[in-house]
């Protein structure tokens, strides 16, 4: 009995571990992606393959971020502009029937 309890302690305590990881990585690529150029590629060092593997892991994570935030600028700009058409055409046609 008492090692399954230090089991369900170990299983949370890597839960927990993990989750701060992964929260960690979203607030690097996060900041990658808000204080660097996207087009900046991070440099190799072969004398520290570990900072290097770092880098280039947040620098991707940044990368994938920055296409779907590119999508949505594009499209809700295409919905932005099309609601105003709309617009327009519903005003010029209520101007219409008043007359």
């Amino acid at each position: 009995m008492v090692g399954a309890g230090l089991q369900g302690i170990f299983s949370g305590l890597l839960k927990l571990a993990l989750l701060a990881g992964a929260a960690f990585y979203a607030g690097l690529v996060l900041m990658t992606y808000r204080t660097d150029d996207a087009a900046h590629r991070p440099q190799v060092d072969w004398h520290d393959p570990v900072r290097t593997t770092e880098r280039w892991a947040v620098w991707l994570g940044a990368r994938t971020l920055a296409v779907p935030v590119w999508a949505g600028t594009y499209v809700f700009g295409m919905l932005s502009e099309a609601s105003a058409d709309v617009g327009e055409w519903v005003l010029s046609h209520r101007h219409d029937e008043s007359q």
